[in-house]
């Protein structure tokens, strides 16, 4: 399972448009560090994944979910291609990859973010009780982030 904890790490980084330099700093570790994480050299300790994940702004759920998807891709398929950038390495873990436009792979990673955002906020809203589900397809609706 902990395969591909760099790629999802580093997918969710560049999603949400960080470098390694901003989030290692903000987490209080080494860029280096960081770095052997998402190449997969090393696994990060709990306390120092958990440090990532909050300056990510990503949540456990949202962080295995991606992990998850990455993890039986790569079972079907065999391999992780390393050389993809984070919108077309989103787009190979949902089943497809095309020769999609650098413009559309851009719009895909932004969507793709969106749509782990509403998951993880639908997932807290049923664990916790809180709004209605159909308070977030009305602001989905009207375009309003829902992160």
């Amino acid at each position: 399972m902990f395969k591909n904890l760099g790629r999802a790490l580093a997918l969710l980084r560049e999603l949400r448009g960080k470098s390694q330099a901003q989030v290692a700093s903000k987490a209080g570790i080494g860029k280096s560090q960081l770095s052997k994480y998402e190449n997969g050299k090393e696994l990060p300790r709990l306390d120092s994944l958990e440090k990532v994940l909050t300056i990510l702004e990503v949540g456990y759920l949202e962080f295995f979910y991606t992990l998850c998807l990455l993890d039986q891709r790569a079972a079907s398929l065999g391999v992780v291609p390393r050389e993809l950038d984070s919108a077309s390495l989103a787009l190979w873990a949902i089943g497809g990859l095309s020769r999609l436009s650098p413009a559309t792979e851009e719009a895909f990673g932004k969507v793709f973010n969106m749509l782990l955002g509403l998951y993880r906020q639908v997932f807290e809203m049923v664990l916790g009780g809180t709004a209605a589900p159909q308070a977030l397809g009305e602001n989905l609706q009207r375009g309003e982030r829902v992160d």
